[in-house]
C-alpha cells in the first residue's frame, strides 16, 4: 500500500524556531515507522514546512495556497492508497477533493490526538466532516459521531508504542528520582475530584510524602524536557505520573502514559478514566485521590521491588496490546475490511451519525 502521513513533523525550516523541537514520540512518526515494517510505502509530507518554506517572498498570506499546490503535486505523483492527517489544518477540504479526483481509489483518515473538551479541538474534529472516510480520536467517545455526521465514520484509537523510540526497561535500573511529572504548562488538571495546577499538585506531595525525589521538566521554571531530554528523565524515574488534563473522558490520556508504560516506569493512573480495562492492579497504581496517590507513592518507595515488578508487568501489557505495528493493523482494519476491526482489547466501534 502506499500512504501519504500529512503532519508537521516538525522540520526545521524557519526562522522563528530557536530549538529543532523535534517531533520523535508523535503517533505520525510511530505510524510511518510501523507501516514501514509492514511493507507500505510510506511518504512524509509536512504541510506547515512547506508553507513556511515555500510561501513567495515569505508573505504568510500565500504560504497556504503553495502548500496546497505542493500536495496535489505529490498526490497526483504518488497515487497514495491512504491518506493520513495529523492535525494538517494548512491542507484545505477543496485540496483533499480534488486529491480524490487525482487518485479515485485513496482513502482518507483524519487523525485526532488531542482533548475533545477544547474550542479549538471542536474546530479541528469537525474540520473533515463530508471530506474524510474516517475520523479516529485518542478518546472513545461515541458522541464523536457528530463529527463525522453523513460520511463515514469515527473510531477510538489507543496511543501505541514504537521499538525504535521507547527503548528503555526502567524497572532493571537504578533512577536518580522516585517521581517523574512532565508538563508543558501549569493548567490545572483534574485530580481526583480536585481541579489544581500542576505546581500545587507537587507542594502538597512533597509535604505529604517526606523525601520524595520528584523530576518535573516543564514546571517552576524548568525548561520541558524534548529530544534526548525527554529519554533522560524516561530513564531517570522510577515512576510516572500520568496526569491528563481531564480524567472522565473515557480510555482520554495524554500520551506520555504510553510513553511511561513503554519504557518500564510504574504507572500512577485516575481510576475514572477507565484504564483498569487494560492494566490491573498488579500492572498499574490507580489513585482517586491526591491523597489516595500519596499513600501508593510511600508505599512503593518503601518497596522498591514491588515497584519494580508492577512496572515489569505494565511494560508487557502494553508491548502486548499497544505496540505501534499492532495499533496501525487496528487502523488499517477499521478502514478497509468487511465490519471493521474485530477482537481487539479496546472498542471497535465505528460509530456514525
Amino acid at each position: 500500500m502506499r500512504i501519504l502521513n500529512v503532519a508537521d513533523f516538525n522540520w526545521m525550516t524557519g526562522v522563528e524556531r530557536d530549538t529543532a523541537r523535534v517531533s520523535l514520540f508523535d503517533i505520525c512518526r510511530k505510524f510511518s515507522l510501523a507501516a514501514t515494517r509492514a511493507n507500505h510505502l510510506v511518504l512524509e509530507f509536512s504541510d506547515r514546512a512547506v508553507a513556511r518554506q515555500g510561501a513567495p517572498l515569505g508573505l504568510k498570506g500565500l504560504a497556504s495556497g503553495w502548500a496546497n499546490r505542493r500536495f496535489l503535486q505529490v498526490v497526483d505523483e504518488f497515487r497514495p492508497d491512504l491518506i493520513l492527517l495529523h492535525f494538517a489544518d494548512i491542507i484545505s477540504n477543496a485540496s483533499l477533493l480534488e486529491a480524490r479526483r487525482l487518485a479515485p481509489a485513496v482513502t482518507i483518515a483524519d487523525i485526532n490526538i488531542d482533548p475533545i473538551w477544547t474550542a479549538k479541538n471542536h474546530q479541528r474534529l469537525a474540520l473533515r466532516q463530508g471530506v474524510a472516510d474516517a475520523l479516529f480520536v485518542t478518546t472513545a467517545e461515541p458522541a464523536l459521531a457528530r463529527y463525522v455526521a453523513g460520511v463515514g465514520f469515527a473510531a477510538f484509537l489507543p496511543n501505541p508504542v514504537d521499538p525504535s523510540i521507547e527503548t528503555g526497561r526502567v524497572f532493571e535500573s537504578e533512577t536518580a528520582f522516585d517521581l517523574l511529572l512532565p508538563c508543558s504548562d501549569d493548567e490545572p488538571r483534574e485530580i481526583g475530584p480536585d481541579l489544581a495546577p500542576p505546581v500545587v499538585a507537587i507542594e502538597r506531595l512533597r509535604s505529604t510524602v517526606p523525601g520524595l525525589r520528584l523530576s518535573t521538566p516543564g514546571l517552576n521554571g524548568q525548561a520541558e524536557a524534548r529530544g534526548i531530554a525527554y529519554f533522560d528523565a524516561l530513564a531517570g524515574a522510577r515512576m510516572g505520573w500520568a496526569l491528563s488534563r481531564r480524567s472522565v473522558y473515557p480510555l482520554y490520556a495524554s500520551d506520555r502514559m504510553a510513553h511511561f508504560f513503554g519504557w518500564g516506569l510504574t504507572v500512577f493512573l485516575d481510576r475514572r478514566a477507565g484504564f483498569d480495562r487494560f492494566y490491573d492492579g498488579g500492572e498499574a497504581v490507580y489513585y482517586s485521590a491526591l491523597d489516595d496517590l500519596a499513600v501508593n507513592l510511600r508505599r512503593l518507595i518503601a518497596d522498591d521491588a514491588q515497584a519494580r515488578a508492577i512496572a515489569r508487568r505494565g511494560w508487557e501489557k502494553t508491548w502486548r496490546l499497544f505496540h505501534g505495528d499492532r495499533v496501525l493493523a487496528y487502523v488499517l482494519a477499521q478502514l478497509f475490511d468487511d465490519g471493521g476491526a474485530q477482537d481487539y482489547e479496546w472498542p471497535c466501534a465505528r460509530w456514525s451519525a
